[in-house]
């Protein structure tokens, strides 16, 4: 068994915005961290956690638009809400259907693509493309419940959802991104 990962890595994404990232493995799964920023603003910070099976279990989103969280349910389901400005202020999300394979992927994410692509990668070959039904949060403010995801695995390492950007993924499921760089969280 080898040791849970814990990494950081920062680089350009492929619309020139910077991501700063970081991965942690525990005994529920792995949390992954992300913050996209263009100059001196932030476009979104992200929280995102998957299981032990590699599964979504936990998303928490803060953008301009205001604060995005979901969650499965035991029965099923898929919770959570966007708390924003304005009318309606807070809008709740409850009982959509979710089944524990299900996706959710923030559009401009390339960590919430490199989750989707983990899960994947050891039943996925290199020219496939396979639709997973799932939600997606969009960058206009929307979240959608969709029924087919199109995830498409261009080469060992090149993965693209929907009409998305390509992004490179490495043996441990982290993205690689243009000028960046990934090093160990923990001092060795």
């Amino acid at each position: 068994m080898t040791a849970p990962i814990r990494i950081a890595g920062w680089g350009r994404a492929t619309d020139g915005s910077t991501v700063t990232w970081a991965v942690a493995e525990g005994r529920k799964g792995r949390r992954w961290r992300e913050v996209r920023t263009r100059g001196e603003d932030v476009i979104h910070s992200l929280l995102l956690e998957t299981d032990e099976a590699r599964r979504f279990s936990h998303l928490e989103l803060a953008r301009a638009d205001g604060l995005w969280t979901f969650h499965p349910e035991a029965d099923g389901t898929l919770h959570g809400n966007h708390v924003g400005g304005g009318d309606p202020g807070i809008r709740h999300f409850s009982g959509w259907p979710f089944d524990p394979d299900d996706a959710v992927v923030v559009e401009g994410s390339p960590l919430s693509l490199a989750a989707l692509a983990w899960r994947l990668a050891a039943s996925f070959r290199v020219g496939s493309t396979v639709s997973v039904p799932g939600v997606v949060i969009g960058a206009s403010g929307r979240a959608d419940q969709v029924a087919d995801i199109r995830v498409r695995r261009l080469s060992n390492v090149a993965w693209q959802a929907g009409e998305g950007s390509p992004l490179e993924i490495d043996d441990a499921g982290l993205p690689v991104l243009g000028d960046g760089e990934i090093r160990p969280l923990e001092l060795v």
